[in-house]
């Protein structure tokens, strides 16, 4: 009787499977493998499996059966436990006795790596053919703003021919995609070649900060063997320079009703490239928190190489004219910088009066102006009571509205005065009037320009208490020299000093175009100080004080 076998013959890359259950006809089989993983299940009969390249399975039942593994991780099975076999190795090829009769029999094995037994497997011999896969850095250290990169080269030792995917992790202090460039975790050789790369690009930035290191190591797959070196470490040396920056804050002076806010600045003597922060707090010095200004605290980052940032703090407005106050802002806490020991406190000094190099009005709520320099400038006040002082040039002061004190400074000053806004309930002071230099200039109770008075004399000195006796005396007899009674007559003036009481001093009373006191609109100015000779009781040449 001619028995056949069961035969398969592969030359692609293919995962072949043979089952020899029909062994009781066909006893005898083999595969051959050729690319793939194979398996053949023999059953009966004396059965052959060509492995040639893949991870190929022998389960070859009764019988002696042989295998040839050839490239790959290859595997001979049996039924029994491992005592219950002995194998012998004669120049790589294994020969296996199973001591149970009539069931594995003796099996050859060439290119074998491991037998499987039904309780262990147990490895007799290295993976054959794949090929060894291993790994090296150079250069080994690149600098982080540099033109040189880390090169990883994997290199394959063994077999070219066919393409290979290796498999490797990523390690060190350095992060991939931040510190470098994203690299993945895994290479694919090309076919016929023995090497590949890896390019780890640094990530330049300006942290100062520690060498940081980029380590790959192989890892385990499919096809190869992980060889020695297994792994690599490069180095990105920081090139970074540590930078000192040091942190001052100014001191300023603000007007209270004009700035709605202290400004300060903080300057940083050597910008950084890092960012830079800070606290700062505000503190009392004789000005009152939160009724002269807001009482704050806050964190300032400055931006990598910049040299300045600001502190805002709300200056409020009480309408009183008082003297100086002040706060300060402290700066505290810096990350990247130093705060400069003499100027880490800036002093906020809150005055009611607006110094100034050009003429100016002053808005509401700010009560007085001082003229600075030697520019001819004007300074003209606002409603409320005022300070107005002029400079050295030759200055024009109004005091508007309110009861106001003008100083003229040095110059020849013009005191501008309207009918109306400087009455015997809101009289207005002059300081220091220069005689036959200084001039006072009328306007009308509507603003307009009107002429000098018609006629000018001193009266009497008087003693009178009060303003309004005062005014009495002076329209009842203006001129001093005259026996008699002279009225105050219409568009006229008089001087008229007071020797003794309360309201002692130099005064002048401007009549308007209307006969007669009046009390909304004829002036009285305070001359509490003045500089000449006053003129003599009786008849004044108008221009020796009136434009």
């Amino acid at each position: 009787l001619l028995q056949a076998s069961d035969f398969i013959f592969n030359t692609i890359n293919l995962n072949q499977t043979i089952d020899g259950s029909d062994d009781s006809f066909y006893p005898n089989d083999q595969l051959f493998g050729g690319l793939g993983n194979d398996t053949l299940r023999g059953f009966k009969g004396n059965d052959t499996l060509f492995g040639e390249q893949g991870n190929d399975r022998l389960e070859g039942g009764s019988g002696n059966d042989t295998l040839y593994g050839g490239t790959g991780d290859d595997t001979a099975v049996y039924t029994g436990n491992r005592s219950q076999y002995s194998w012998t190795s004669n120049q790589g090829v294994f020969t296996i006795t199973d001591s149970v009769a009539n069931r594995d029999g003796i099996d050859n094995l060439y290119g074998i790596q491991k037998l499987q037994f039904s309780d262990q497997i147990v490895t007799i011999a290295p993976e054959e053919d794949f090929p060894s896969i291993t790994l090296a850095v150079s250069p080994s250290s690149v600098t982080e703003d540099g033109t040189t990169n880390l090169v990883y080269t994997f290199t394959r030792s063994g077999s070219t021919t066919n393409p290979l995917t290796v498999n490797y992790s990523i390690g060190g202090t350095a992060t991939n995609g931040t510190d470098y460039a994203s690299i993945p975790t895994g290479v694919i050789f090309a076919a016929n070649s023995a090497t590949v790369t890896v390019i780890v690009d640094p990530t330049a930035d300006t942290i100062v900060e520690s060498n940081e290191t980029v380590i790959l190591t192989l890892a385990s797959g499919t096809g190869y063997t992980v060889g020695t070196p297994n792994a690599a470490t490069g180095t990105i040396t920081d090139d970074d320079t540590s930078v000192t920056s040091q942190l001052s804050i100014n001191d300023i002076t603000v007007v209270e009703g004009k700035d709605n806010n202290a400004i300060l600045t903080v300057t940083v003597d050597n910008p950084n490239p890092q960012p830079i922060t800070f606290n700062y707090t505000t503190a009392p010095i004789n000005a009152t928190a939160n009724v002269d200004y807001t009482s704050k605290t806050g964190t300032i980052t400055i931006a990598p190489n910049t040299a300045t940032a600001t502190i805002s703090i709300p200056i409020l407005n009480d309408n009183l004219n008082e003297p100086d106050e002040a706060f300060t802002v402290t700066l505290s806490n810096p990350v990247n910088a130093t705060i400069n020991p003499e100027g880490g406190i800036g002093e906020v000094i809150i005055t009611d009066t607006w110094q100034s190099t050009l003429t100016r009005t002053l808005p509401n709520n700010v009560e007085n102006l001082r003229l600075i320099g030697s520019n001819n400038i004007n300074g003209t006040g606002n409603a409320g009571n005022n300070n107005i002082t002029g400079n050295s040039g030759i200055n024009q002061i109004n005091g508007g509205a309110g009861i106001d004190t003008l100083t003229g400074g040095l110059g020849a000053d013009t005191f501008i005065f309207q009918f109306g806004q400087s009455t015997i309930s809101t009289s207005d002071s002059i300081t220091d009037f220069a005689i036959n230099s200084d001039k006072i200039d009328l306007l009308t109770q509507s603003g307009n320009a009107t002429s000098a008075p018609s006629s000018f004399s001193r009266a009497a000195d008087s003693t009178a208490t009060t303003l309004d006796n005062l005014i009495n005396q002076v329209f009842t007899d203006a001129n001093g020299a005259t026996t008699g009674n002279q009225g105050l007559g219409i568009n006229s003036a008089a001087l008229v000093q007071v020797t003794t009481g309360a309201i002692a001093g130099t005064y002048l009373v401007i009549n308007d175009s209307t006969a007669g006191f009046q009390s909304s609109n004829d002036l009285l100015i305070n001359m509490t100080g003045f500089t000449g000779t006053l003129p003599a009781l009786g008849n004044i040449t108008v221009g020796n004080f009136f434009v």
